[in-house]
């Protein structure tokens, strides 16, 4: 896993001349500078946990390595939110890793990696497999179409404890029963549940919808970029170099000098619209799931 992972990370335009991947509880990605980012990934028994964590938090890095060498170390010197942020991570893991089209190039040498696992794959089983819709109990290995839901729940929960004076013992109890109600399904113990996140043990309120924002960012940039280029011939080709020299032309460079709606106008020539992200989900998975578009 190590191993494909580093090829990923490099793959997608991780630099190791100028960072590192370690392992970690919890995947993260921090940087230093712009010659010194910094990303760790988990590993599990389940491949595709690691691998797609570290698409992820590759993404965060490469925004922080294409910061502007005028600006790193300076105030302005980092992502322009943190909803941007995750817009790079979870476009680099979503809308280019768990497309066919990303696959097609390298799917032959990963299947040489897990000949055991993935030997008998075909390529379309194997898209097919890591776009499953399952309500599980964990975000970060939530498909995309239940990935929201994760953040909702702690939205709602984070209100409570801040407008409302929650008692904070009371947060795995509350925390179950939200899951079973939005998502059915249960933790049976806290590692499950309201424990799985560092996010409110570091002090992180208020940054869950990040993900949800940087969803629908980049969504929004996908759209986009696909009026003006080739995007699943250029992934069908292993030319993603050409779309992250984009995102890097036209956001990564700027850090904190444009706010994310400024930087959302200037690329796309319009105000930020949730509605492509609704597109998207809907042509997805009515394509996945054999199932006619209703609009």
């Amino acid at each position: 896993q190590e191993e494909l992972g580093r090829f990923l990370a490099e793959y997608v335009g991780f630099d190791f001349d100028r960072g590192v991947m370690a392992v970690s509880a919890h995947p993260f990605t921090t940087n230093l500078h712009n010659k010194d980012v910094r990303i760790t990934t988990h590993y599990t028994d389940c491949v595709d946990s690691s691998l797609f964590s570290v698409i992820h938090e590759a993404g965060h890095a490469i925004y922080e390595l294409g910061i502007g060498d005028d600006l790193t170390l300076t105030p302005v010197g980092q992502g322009a939110s943190m909803g941007m942020h995750e817009s790079q991570s979870r476009f680099f893991e979503n809308i280019i890793g768990r497309s066919r089209s990303f696959w097609v190039p390298i799917y032959d040498r990963v299947q040489a990696m897990f000949p055991e696992q993935l030997g008998k794959v075909n390529l379309d089983q194997f898209v097919e497999a890591v776009n499953k819709v399952t309500p599980g109990l964990i975000r970060t290995e939530a498909d995309e179409l239940s990935y929201s839901l994760h953040v909702l729940i702690r939205y709602e929960i984070e209100k409570m404890l801040i407008e409302e004076d929650l008692d904070v013992e009371k947060l795995p109890q509350l925390w179950a029963d939200k899951y079973e109600e939005y998502l059915g399904v249960r933790p049976e113990n806290p590692a499950e549940g309201v424990l799985q996140d560092i996010h409110w043990s570091q002090g992180s309120f208020g940054y869950f919808p990040s993900y949800a924002l940087g969803s629908a960012f980049g969504a929004q940039l996908y759209y986009h970029m696909k009026e003006i280029m080739d995007f699943d011939g250029l992934l069908k080709d292993g030319r993603v170099d050409v779309i992250r020299d984009y995102l890097r032309e036209h956001i990564h460079q700027y850090g904190k000098l444009k706010d994310s709606r400024q930087i959302l106008k200037d690329v796309t020539g319009e105000d930020f619209n949730p509605e492509y992200y609704v597109r998207y989900l809907k042509e997805k998975y009515s394509r996945l799931y054999g199932l006619e578009s209703k609009g």
